[in-house]
């Protein structure tokens, strides 16, 4: 039996072409799992960047109703005290005595 070249180049140019095709294919599968990857842990850190930004404006706007509040309370404390002084004054008016000795 004779060898033919031509057979044996063919047969060894198929198995390259076989083995090429094999190593694309499993470099273009862990390419795309690891471009899968990527976009989950982009996603994923998107929505917790989300979350914390989220939070820290929920505590921003706890802080300013506070602080809002807490200015509230001291303007009702300061007209309190006005009034406590109005009537302290309207008192002595009406018993004729000066209101500072």
């Amino acid at each position: 039996m004779k060898f033919d070249i031509s057979l044996g180049m063919f047969v060894l140019s198929l198995i390259g072409a076989f083995s090429g095709w094999v190593a694309w294919w499993i470099n273009n599968f862990n390419l795309n799992k690891q471009i899968a990857t990527q976009k989950a842990v982009a996603i994923a850190t998107k929505a917790v960047n989300e979350e914390r930004d989220f939070v820290h404006l929920r505590n921003n706007q706890k802080d300013i109703s506070n602080g809002v509040a807490l200015g509230f309370n001291e303007m009702d404390r300061r007209f309190d005290n006005v009034d406590r002084e109005l009537l302290e004054q309207k008192a002595w008016l009406i018993r004729g005595k000066p209101a500072h000795d």
